[in-house]
């Protein structure tokens, strides 16, 4: 009989045992639990008006967006979500069915009877994790994935630190050795800083033909020399295809449309740059002010003397506003020269005026390269540029892409730029 009496009191030891773990593992779930009445004493006098459910999901709903989310029609979106070598956009979906159709019959079946549930509800922690659940998952072109944490940075210094003169490598390189430099640099050669946002997004535009070994020089050079100065930045190097003589302006006006189109967000200010000058001064900093900037005034090859005042070519900066205003660069260049001094006439007669730094920080090297054959028709084209710039650029421009593929170092524009007949 004892015997019996002892195992008796075991299973029921067990039973409390059991339900206590049952009341630990989904008490903070279920908001009322009837073993709480006989497990534990009550927080509160039971005769003082309690808060009711209802009333908690009224104080606690909807719950607040996190900030570094941005209402897109029905959807949220992340900005930049880095996956491997690219950069895409990504996009909170709608919740899966199974959250939706438990969220819809928990809905249905809250009702109120004599101020009670009829049936347990969804307290706040329910709903925080149905949303927690939703919140986690983004579409990316991989698929379904895991959003990570964004985080908002502060913004980069308007002066970086440890700015000054550098050195140039001018040593022959080969550009697969290069391409498997600089693990920081995303796919299609962009780059933002990773402890603070950025406070200019610049577009580096590059015309470009017959000079990979300049390529792989300007590459191993400006990589880390923009990076030092904190800024968000994409190279695009544009390669203009055919035996037709070179149109350095069309193929950046070429350059400026399409990196545009390659970034959802678009750039701020844009930098057109000759592969054969390197800058040799990290002050020298790559962005836009207000008044477009001659950047390369001082060159080791013209003995570090800017040549005339009104002198734009080589390296020059303006902002998306700029340059629109003044139509781009002209169409009608073919061969060297003229071009720069075209622009710095459009830019006049928009009231700009040519911002530069002074001689000592706005320093370059040129690269070693065959002098091209000089364009007879430069100066009478140079005469007619007041007349006929609204009507000659961007407004337009015509030519034919033939590919755009994105190396990790820079993303390579091929594009046919012939006139048709």
């Amino acid at each position: 009989m004892g015997g019996r009496a002892t195992r008796a009191l075991r299973l029921l030891l067990l039973l409390v045992l059991a339900l206590a773990a049952v009341e630990y593992l989904f008490g903070s779930i279920l908001d009322a639990s009837p073993l709480r009445t006989y497990l534990y004493t009550p927080l509160y006098n039971a005769t003082q008006p309690t808060l009711r459910n209802v009333e908690r999901l009224a104080a606690n709903w909807p719950k607040k967006i996190p900030s570094n989310y941005i209402e897109d029609s029905e959807e949220y979106s992340i900005k930049n979500i880095s996956l491997s070598n690219h950069t895409t956009r990504a996009s909170v979906v709608h919740p899966p069915s199974s959250i939706t159709e438990t969220a819809s019959k928990l809905d249905k079946n809250m009702t109120i009877q004599d101020g009670a549930f009829a049936m347990i509800s969804p307290t706040p922690l329910l709903i925080t994790k149905l949303m927690d659940s939703i919140k986690s998952y983004v579409t990316t072109e991989d698929g379904v994935k895991k959003a990570e944490a964004v985080v908002t940075l502060p913004l980069c210094d308007s002066m970086p630190p440890d700015l000054g003169p550098i050195t140039l490598n001018k040593t022959e390189l080969e550009l697969e050795w290069v391409e498997k430099k600089f693990p920081e640099v995303e796919w299609g050669g962009r780059y933002s800083p990773p402890n603070c946002t950025a406070r200019h997004r610049v577009a580096i535009i590059v015309p470009y033909r017959d000079r990979q070994q300049h390529l792989a020089i300007f590459l191993n050079h400006m990589h880390p020399f923009l990076m030092k100065q904190q800024i968000e930045y994409g190279i695009f190097i544009v390669e203009q295809e055919g035996n037709k003589d070179f149109n350095r302006a069309k193929l950046m006006n070429v350059g400026f449309v399409e990196s545009q189109k390659l970034v959802a967000e678009g750039w701020q200010c844009f930098v057109f740059h000759d592969i054969d000058l390197l800058p040799l001064d990290t002050r020298n900093l790559y962005s836009c002010p207000r008044q477009p900037r001659h950047m390369s005034a001082s060159i080791d090859k013209l003995h570090f003397k800017l040549p005339y005042e009104d002198i734009f070519g080589g390296v020059s900066a303006m902002t998306l506003e700029q340059f629109t205003r003044v139509n781009g660069f002209s169409n009608k260049y073919w061969g060297w020269g003229g071009e720069d001094d075209d622009m710095s006439y459009r830019l006049k007669k928009i009231n700009y005026h040519i911002a530069r730094y002074k001689m000592s920080i706005a320093r370059y090297a040129m690269l070693d390269h065959k002098k091209s054959t000089p364009n007879p028709k430069r100066y009478q084209l140079l005469s007619q540029t007041s007349k006929t710039f609204q009507k000659d650029g961007l407004s337009t421009l015509e030519y034919e892409l033939v590919q755009v593929v994105q190396y990790h170092l820079y993303t390579h524009i091929l594009v046919n730029i012939d006139e048709r007949s």
